[in-house]
């Protein structure tokens, strides 16, 4: 298998993957998810971790209580993996992919930038479950390579959230592989919240792309 993938990617096991769940009470339910051929997702891990297994998770649809269920598993066992939709793939579904309610709005969204889906649209488009209601957001990524470009498109993503009902969530996925909240970013704090695999830590806003654009 490849390196150990990044965050949110979506990884199938295969069928004698040696998977044991964070609480044992979980795992007849994490047995059923996968005999359905679902995934789970790659999960931050605490940077003083020793297990060397591959952090997962299965967050289960609201019905059954909005948990994420937490799971280990070795990387050999990984099947594949790829990562998460693009919004882009959602839309070509039509109402498969997005309720109506959300298709103008996202659409218009698309227009803006490339962008991949997590959450719960991502996980009703791919197991068919009910995980959006009323009160859903969307979840987003954005890869950015450089401040201007982060800028630019945090001041459309404000401009989109004054045209539009719906809330917008997500993150900035930065060269280096680290990720921050658009939302953080879009403030004035000197510091925010950097989330990479293993850990999230405060760091200096004006860091955030200094080696990119010192080698630039």
């Amino acid at each position: 298998m490849p390196e150990r993938p990044a965050r949110h990617t979506l990884v199938w096991l295969s069928a004698d993957a040696d998977w044991r769940a964070d609480l044992p009470a979980h795992e007849p339910r994490l047995a059923a998810w996968f005999a359905q051929g679902f995934p789970a997702v790659v999960a931050r891990r605490a940077a003083d971790d020793a297990d060397t297994r591959l952090r997962l998770g299965v967050p289960l649809p609201p019905a059954e209580g909005k948990q994420r269920v937490s799971l280990r598993v070795p990387l050999c066992d990984v099947a594949h993996m790829r990562a998460p939709p693009a919004l882009s793939e959602l839309l070509a579904a039509g109402d498969a992919g997005i309720p109506q309610p959300w298709q103008e709005s996202l659409h218009d969204l698309q227009a803006l930038a490339p962008a991949r889906v997590f959450g719960a649209f991502a996980w009703q488009w791919l197991t068919a479950l009910p995980y959006i209601h009323e009160r859903s957001d969307i979840d987003l990524l954005w890869q950015v390579t450089d401040a201007a470009q982060a800028e630019a498109l945090i001041a459309q993503l404000l401009a989109w959230q004054t045209r539009h009902p719906h809330r917008l969530d997500g993150e900035l996925c930065l060269p280096d592989g680290g990720a921050v909240n658009w939302r953080e970013l879009a403030g004035r704090s000197r510091q925010v919240l950097v989330k990479r695999l293993d850990g999230a830590a405060l760091e200096a806003r004006d860091a955030l792309f200094a080696t990119r654009e010192a080698i630039a």
